[in-house]
């Protein structure tokens, strides 16, 4: 079961968060359904960039974004169609397109998924604790990037023989960045670290790393953003 439970001192000082750095939280169903998004701010995007460190970027966590990379709008869902001639078989195969999400992956679905409802319910607290974000990738890239736009500090962790562009950008985003040993393959270390800074520091907040409001969004979001 989802934790709904709440802590309502920490909804009113992360309210006072949000507020001062004015952000504004899409709701899921602004997410499936870009539509329904304020004019207001979709006339805020018309002056932001794709990658942009921007809180208006969280209502292009959609997969309907306008396939541009500066002051795009929203539209119909954004896929390819591979034909019988490249796959060798009969029926079609629709792809979906993660590239014109902020970051280029649709991780950050799942990172927001984890983050909002902490938000709206005070089980996170930005000004108190760091979100942890382990992955060999796109999941960590995500959670750095949606946090950076929540105003919440941040640690990524992940394998030392990824990218160097890949640490490069979340030296510019994250809080803190931690390589662990080894590659892709190497998952046991980046949770060793999890659990190191658990039992070490105060500061992360590691249910970040075990919630599952990622499902519930990613459950949400596959069933209904076609």
């Amino acid at each position: 079961m989802i934790d709904l439970s709440k802590n309502e001192a920490k909804i009113q000082q992360n309210a006072k968060h949000c507020r001062e750095r004015k952000i504004k939280l899409p709701t899921f169903g602004q997410m499936q359904n870009p539509e329904t998004i304020p004019e207001e701010i979709k006339d805020e995007l018309k002056n932001v960039g794709l990658w942009e460190t921007h809180p208006a970027n969280l209502f292009r966590i959609s997969w309907k974004n306008e396939p541009v990379s500066e002051g795009g709008g929203f539209g119909g869902v954004n896929y390819i169609v591979i034909p019988p001639e490249l796959s060798g078989v009969k029926a079609k195969i629709i792809a979906l397109v993660g590239k014109w999400f902020p970051t280029g992956a649709h991780k950050v679905g799942a990172t927001y998924g984890c983050l909002a409802p902490a938000l709206t319910t005070g089980q996170f607290c930005p000004g108190e604790t760091k979100a942890v974000w382990p992955s060999t990738g796109n999941y960590c890239r995500g959670g750095a990037y949606v946090s950076s736009l929540l105003g919440c500090d941040s640690i990524a962790i992940l394998p030392e023989n990824m990218s160097r562009e890949r640490f490069e950008w979340l030296e510019k985003v994250a809080g803190e960045v931690i390589a662990t040993p080894g590659c892709e393959s190497n998952v046991k270390e980046i949770f060793d670290k999890c659990w190191e800074l658990k039992n070490t520091r105060k500061d992360p907040d590691l249910q970040s790393v075990r919630r599952i409001w990622k499902s519930a969004l990613a459950l949400y979001g596959n069933r209904q953003s076609c």
